[in-house]
């Protein structure tokens, strides 16, 4: 079944039934003044997945690891530029290249982890501890507008702390409405270089040492 079967929009005069978060009307938004909303997709959630690696070859993981996303996604996908950044965790490690796609996918959120932690250990990472390097990582950010605790817990709750999942999540959304402190990701990222320094960013666009 394609994308388009799964998804319709539905324009409409008043839209006291629309779906909350304006990132999912903007994706359906048409030239007229019109109202949209989005209707038959009851099963899918549009997620939100980080990845990052700062063990070579940097750029070819985070190809493989998404095209192990690429397998679950059911449409809507979206991708930031890859970025390298400075590592966050103990000393001795290399920079990290960073990314953050999103898609539209029909599950539940213990079962998307499940895959992502799986994946991982299918593209070859070893255990070394907490923060530590790593040859992937895949996390999840958000699981549509859920809000839970526990495993998994959503919103992942270092996204306000952490530019270099905002500045690519703000590549691609920076109008989805986080769950838990109702503001926009382009104000989370705001409030965050309000009180720090910006970190270097330098955009990969091919494999480096």
């Amino acid at each position: 079944m394609t994308f388009a079967q799964y998804f319709f929009c539905k324009k409409i005069k008043s839209d006291k039934n629309a779906i909350k978060n304006t990132f999912f009307a903007q994706e359906c938004q048409k030239n007229d003044t019109a109202k949209i909303y989005i209707g038959g997709v009851d099963s899918l959630n549009r997620v939100f997945i980080a990845l990052g690696s700062n063990l070579a070859p940097r750029y070819s993981r985070l190809a493989e690891g998404r095209d192990m996303l690429s397998r679950i996604s059911s449409g809507g996908w979206l991708e930031s530029p890859i970025y390298e950044t400075p590592p966050v965790g103990p000393e001795g490690q290399g920079p990290y290249f960073n990314q953050v796609v999103s898609f539209w996918y029909d599950g539940e959120p213990k079962r998307l982890l499940n895959y992502l932690k799986g994946s991982e250990l299918v593209l070859g990472r070893k255990p070394r501890g907490h923060w530590n390097s790593r040859e992937i990582d895949l996390d999840l950010l958000y699981f549509g507008n859920k809000v839970m605790a526990g495993r998994p817990t959503i919103p992942h709750v270092e996204i306000p702390n952490r530019q270099f999942v905002l500045v690519p999540l703000n590549d691609i959304a920076p109008d989805w409405v986080d769950p838990l402190s109702n503001v926009t990701v382009k104000e989370l990222l705001s409030q965050l270089l309000e009180n720090e320094s910006r970190i270097p960013f330098r955009t990969i666009t091919a494999e480096e040492p």
